[in-house]
């Protein structure tokens, strides 16, 4: 079976399939083994290295962290759009969300400031490993909606900007 999904509105191919207790994937062609390793966890062999990963699903979105880099995997909807509904929906360019849910560890902005394309706004602590949220483009932080220590969801906006046009 084949299944797709979108990363940075790039359309990716996979196909998995069972074998000798471990999953053999297939990504854009290129074939990685995966043995689980526990609830969500699991091993993954790349290019002769095994690297850790832990993958939740939340709506139509797959989050993936392999050895610290977060991934953001988006089912595409029928109609071609990329189908993000509620949370950090793609394109909300004005609205900063966690990348799953966790806690912040440290807001890197305050109300009022000026920031740039790719700024640093906030850490969120996810699955024990600490995410860099940046700003998706240059404006102002408008609002901030929680502080340091408090629990996020996906739902909710971190940070809203208003962004220069």
């Amino acid at each position: 079976m084949i299944n797709e999904f979108l990363y940075k509105d790039e359309l990716i191919e996979t196909s998995a399939e069972p074998k000798d207790g471990r999953v053999e994937v297939s990504v854009n062609g290129n074939l990685y083994s995966i043995i689980p390793s526990g609830a969500n966890r699991f091993s993954v062999e790349i290019n002769g290295t095994k690297k850790t990963a832990c993958c939740i699903i939340k709506d139509n979105k797959s989050y993936v962290d392999i050895d610290g880099v977060l991934l953001e995997l988006v089912i595409p909807s029928e109609d071609g759009a990329n189908g993000a509904g509620g949370g950090g929906s793609i394109g909300e360019k004005d609205k900063i969300y966690a990348p799953m849910p966790g806690k912040i560890v440290k807001l890197l902005v305050a109300e009022g400031d000026v920031v740039t394309n790719k700024q640093p706004l906030v850490i969120v602590e996810a699955m024990k490993m600490e995410n860099q949220v940046n700003s998706p483009s240059d404006g102002t932080v408008k609002k901030i909606n929680f502080a340091d220590g408090d629990q996020v969801d996906t739902d909710t906006p971190i940070i809203e900007l208003d962004i220069e046009s």
